[in-house]
């Protein structure tokens, strides 16, 4: 039946739902694109970061080379030799020092930390930098240990007794005989300065250290030279050093560096006025055993990519939550105008479509109709003795027993007063009197609060081709006139006549 559906509400309100479930799905495709976006900005930062730093160990590997080619000759194998063959130790020590010792003070300029000799069991036979602290057993160090059997330079980052440095140590032999090493480090400050040349100021290298691992080789003394990390107590950093990490301590940023792995997060800083992006990478430090030991965390200033994926994404974000907050003020709009154009259609005290309604959803053409035109018996009588009040309960009830028994395809409306039109589609004149035959029944055998039985009369028309609405409901209104002068109660179509 074509009926005024009283409650548009529900449809009204999955179209607002629909609109906020597919803005979510957009926000959330956004936030997916950004983060995939982000990840790459970042993850390319962290490679190349990793690249920089292993160019750098490889220019130091090269640089020792270099070193122990040029001041490791002969007459120092041929000395360690003589150690061995019960020479006085302590006189070539000091042979050595006095040889090595300006060598060591010109190189420490360009950030050699350590110059040392060892024997061939592992002991120290001189400290170039501490010449008095010598004779203590190194085989705690995986590199002397690892140059001892194999006779191979080693190369890598080390924690010894003092301080964690990048060592080389070359085995050294005399007439085919290993006679000892040597031992040559550089602090991290090293690499460190060379890296932040090369990236341009843009990038701060900072090296923390498992605090666990650091106390099994290290003295006490020397412990005092690290603070614990601000990012996780179980690692340390340089005191120095630690001095450029401003922003990584300022920005409050928590994570357990264990167990060992290669990530990075995004921070944000207020520089003069406006917020800056920072990469801060973190990429295990590999130690000599093959193990790891601490972290590289470097941070770098971003130069524009990351921002203009946030900023894009702030873009993107205003958009749907705009799209969005439209379409639910255009799907209310909608919502509002329908609730005033249906209402206009609508008879307000039965619910069904007024003239007016009705008129609108017949100008479909040359649809073939069959018209009831119905009407209350006596309805007057029935305002006069019960009220107006139980007269529009008794309207109220007869629209709903007619739409309860009609199909979809058909139109009903109220006429005005006690009048009601039904137009039945596609209806041959029997049928149309066999369903306005049916109707009058279920009204009259209806039992109304206060009233009881009532009954109505009922004139039909079926329209001919090219008719005008106006002159169906005419000719109908001319049957209804002749079942109320024949008695009432009754159905009255054109062909004939009457039925009780």
């Amino acid at each position: 039946m074509k009926f005024y559906n009283k409650n548009l509400w529900p449809a009204t309100l999955m179209k607002c739902a629909l609109i906020v479930l597919i803005g979510m799905i957009l926000y959330f495709g956004i936030e997916r694109y950004s983060k995939a976006e982000i990840d790459s900005v970042a993850r390319q930062t962290v490679t190349t970061q990793k690249r920089l730093i292993e160019l750098q160990m490889e220019a130091f590997r090269m640089e020792s080379d270099t070193i122990s080619d040029l001041i490791f000759d002969i007459e120092t194998k041929k000395l360690m030799f003589d150690v061995q063959n019960g020479e006085d130790a302590e006189k070539i020590r000091k042979e050595l020092l006095a040889y090595y010792l300006p060598v060591y003070e010109k190189l420490s300029r360009h950030n050699l930390r350590h110059l040392q000799f060892h024997l061939p069991d592992g002991r120290s036979f001189l400290r170039v930098h501490q010449p008095k602290n010598y004779g203590d057993s190194l085989l705690f160090r995986p590199s002397i240990e690892r140059v001892i059997h194999t006779h191979k330079p080693v190369y890598g980052f080390e924690i010894g007794r003092n301080y964690g440095a990048y060592r080389a140590v070359y085995p050294l032999f005399y007439r085919m005989e290993y006679v000892g090493s040597v031992e040559l480090s550089f602090a991290f400050s090293a690499m460190k300065t060379a890296l932040e040349a090369v990236g341009g100021g843009l990038s701060r290298y900072f090296l923390v250290i498992d605090e666990a691992l650091l106390k099994k080789s290290t003295g006490k003394k020397e412990l005092e030279n690290y603070r614990p990390c601000f990012i996780d107590e179980k690692f340390v950093i340089e005191n120095k050093i630690g001095k450029g990490a401003r922003l990584l301590k300022e920005s409050g940023y928590k994570v357990s560096l264990l167990p060992y792995r290669e990530f990075y997060t995004i921070l944000r800083n207020q520089e003069v006025g406006q917020e800056v992006l920072y990469t801060v990478s973190f990429i295990p430090l590999k130690l000599v055993s093959d193990g790891y030991g601490g972290y590289y965390i470097i941070v770098h200033k971003d130069t524009g990519a990351l921002a203009q994926v946030f900023s894009m994404t702030r873009i993107a974000y205003f958009a749907v939550g705009l799209l969005v907050l439209v379409l639910l003020i255009l799907t209310i709009m909608v919502h509002i105008y329908r609730l005033k154009a249906h209402a206009a259609d609508i008879d307000t005290l039965t619910g069904v479509y007024n003239r007016r309604g009705c008129m609108k959803r017949l100008k479909n053409g040359n649809k073939r109709y069959a018209l009831l035109y119905i009407d209350i018996d006596h309805f007057k009588k029935i305002n006069d003795t019960y009220g107006h009040d139980v007269g529009d309960n008794v309207l109220k009830e007869v629209a709903r027993l007619i739409t309860a028994h009609i199909r979809k395809d058909d139109v009903f409306c109220r006429q005005g007063g006690e009048e009601f039109l039904l137009f039945v589609a596609n209806a041959s004149e029997p049928q149309a009197a066999a369903i306005a035959e049916k109707l009058r029944k279920h009204i009259q055998f209806h039992k109304f609060e206060k009233v009881g039985n009532i009954t109505v009369s009922v004139g039909i028309a079926i329209r001919e081709r090219n008719e005008s609405i106006g002159s169906l409901i005419a000719r109908a209104d001319k049957n209804l006139y002749r079942a109320k002068n024949s008695g009432r109660n009754r159905v009255v179509s054109e062909e004939k006549k009457d039925s009780d």
